[in-house]
Order: C-alpha cells, then sequence, then structure tokens
C-alpha cells in the first residue's frame, strides 16, 4: 500500500544567528506559520534544491505537515516549530538528578 504524501514545508537554520527559520517564498521567516506550504515533497524538490545553496541558510530540508492541524508532522520539528526548551532549564533538581557531590580536599 502506497504511503499517503504530507504536505511539506522548508526549514533550516540561520547561518548568522542559529535560529530556526522556515521559507515564505520570499524568504526566510522565523514565525513558521507564514511558511510556503508544498502539496508534497515532490514538488518542493526544486525550491528545496535551489534554496540548499544559499548562502544565508543552512542544512535546509522539508518537514512534513499534518493536514488535519496544520503543524509540524514530527514531534522534533513541532519542537523546533514552538522556538522554546522541550524541557525546563531552571526546574529544581532532585537529589537523585543532581550532581554528584564533591569532598572538599583537607
Amino acid at each position: 500500500m502506497a504511503r499517503k504524501s504530507l504536505p511539506v514545508v522548508l526549514t533550516a537554520n540561520d547561518l548568522v544567528a542559529g535560529d530556526v527559520v522556515w521559507w515564505t517564498g520570499s524568504g526566510w521567516d522565523r514565525d513558521r506559520a507564514r511558511a510556503e506550504l508544498f502539496a508534497s515533497q515532490a514538488d518542493a524538490a526544486s525550491m528545496l534544491e535551489r534554496l540548499g545553496t544559499d548562502s544565508t541558510a543552512i542544512g535546509v530540508y522539508a518537514v512534513p505537515i499534518d493536514p488535519d492541524t496544520g503543524q509540524p508532522a514530527t514531534r522534533r520539528e513541532a519542537i523546533r516549530a514552538a522556538r522554546t526548551p522541550s524541557f525546563d532549564y531552571l526546574a529544581p533538581q532532585t537529589e537523585a538528578k543532581a550532581a554528584p557531590h564533591r569532598r572538599e580536599a583537607a
């Protein structure tokens, strides 16, 4: 059985700032909601190839989009699109998770 092709958007990382960016059809933007939607990976192929030589973004690739929600279809891309950490850096550590205590030299 053939796998159904999902629509895709194109993403990369800004070469200078390192931020996640999305192709809008006319340039890169940090807001995924502004990304140009391609009907399939095949429809995005020529643009993907062209953007692969772009000097302002690096690591260009297609991201499948869930047609029902309009959100990235994979957890990894949902995290990138949210532009927030996937865990709380400032959460208090429990004793078991905290770094081991070091003995001070006598």
